[in-house]
């Protein structure tokens, strides 16, 4: 396995939103990335608590979240 490293972005001060002319919340890219996929992660159930003896089992299961997920979107689209 290989690890994938973000280089996450600085949040910006609200002396940068104002220079920018944006008020409120701003999502920074990468870190928008990440949040989103931990959300849709969060939607399976059975990935709430880790019961798995193994790494292995753990990781076939978050696999399985995500193409549960990929077949979602492809049947509505």
């Amino acid at each position: 396995m290989n690890k994938i490293k973000f280089k996450l972005s600085p949040k910006l001060s609200k002396a940068q939103k104002e220079k920018k002319g944006k008020m409120g919340f701003v999502p920074v890219k990468a870190r928008w990335v990440i949040e989103r996929t931990n959300s849709w992660m969060e939607r399976c159930k059975s990935l709430v608590k880790n019961f798995e003896r193994t790494l292995a089992h753990a990781t076939t299961k978050v696999n399985l979240c995500f193409v549960r997920l990929m077949l979602k979107r492809l049947a509505t689209g």
